[in-house]
């Protein structure tokens, strides 16, 4: 029987998060889940299901902007923010008894892969097993009007929280059909991006390639091998470049970017929980 749970907890600055948690009757340690940007916790309800059945806690928590969580949809001051909020959600978590004395492992995916490993190079984190990123975000490949990216760096000055769409199509998120339905009458998605926002992520993708030959920790990297929303080969160079020793590699060939949620999530989730045992 798995057990869900749900309140918040006080992240960076006094921010108030929300979050769900997932718990088996016996745990063996806990994940900590930092979702891409216009997501929610909702979102990796069966991600949770599926991965609390193979005895793992799982812990989703809306970023700052999103979901159920305090502040401006699709806006935030500075990138490191979200760092130091999941710096917030690794104590909080490690406070709370079903984590105690037992093994943390990071997950991002899409933005939620690169605040991972951004925290990870910026923070001194203790009593981590490894990171898992799924289709993170170190590089682009959706297409931004280069009027809009010029006009960032201006907006970012002078109008910092001003937010655009963010020019993702569900659809070119996941096969599965049903899904994107369900994506397009979500209340709790938005589809907005600051300039702030976008112009971090830029100074982030860079920052992470030259970090990643002083990254040792264990790695799992997958990645969707039909993607439209992040660049599949800048990540596999920060791969290339990760000077951790145990480190996989995985691109499922037709998935698109939410390889959780695709049509081949099957595999994706065995050669997850393979790495993380």
């Amino acid at each position: 029987m798995i057990e869900r749970l749900e309140g918040t907890f006080w992240a960076y600055q006094d921010a108030e998060l929300y979050y769900q948690v997932w718990q088996p009757q016996t745990s063996v340690g806990t994940i900590i889940v930092s979702h891409g940007i216009a997501e929610h916790s909702d979102c990796y309800q069966r991600f949770a299901e599926d991965i609390a059945a193979h005895n793992w806690t799982v812990f989703v928590y809306d970023l700052r902007g999103h979901g159920r969580s305090e502040g401006k949809r699709g806006y935030v001051n500075r990138f490191q923010d979200y760092c130091d909020d999941l710096d917030a959600a690794i104590r909080f978590v490690k406070s709370q008894s079903y984590a105690k004395e037992k093994p943390l492992v990071l997950f991002g995916h899409s933005m939620g892969g690169l605040i991972t490993l951004k925290t990870y190079v910026t923070h001194s984190l203790s009593g981590i097993q490894c990171l898992a990123l799924s289709s993170p975000a170190l590089g682009l490949t959706i297409d931004i009007p280069k009027l809009k990216e010029k006009a960032a760096h201006i907006m970012s000055d002078w109008l910092p929280k001003l937010t655009l769409h963010n020019e993702i199509d569900f659809r070119v998120l996941t096969r599965d059909e049903n899904l994107v339905k369900e994506y397009k009458l979500d209340p709790l998605r938005h589809d907005k991006i600051s300039p702030r926002l976008f112009l971090g992520m830029q100074e982030a993708f860079q920052e992470m390639s030259k970090a990643a030959p002083d990254i040792h920790i264990p790695i799992i990297m997958q990645l969707a091998g039909t993607e439209k929303v992040v660049s599949t080969p800048a990540s596999e160079k920060v791969f290339s470049l990760l000077g951790s020793k145990k480190k996989e590699l995985f691109i499922y060939t037709d998935s698109y970017h939410e390889i959780f949620n695709d049509l081949d999530r099957d595999r994706v989730i065995k050669d997850f929980i393979g790495f993380i045992k």
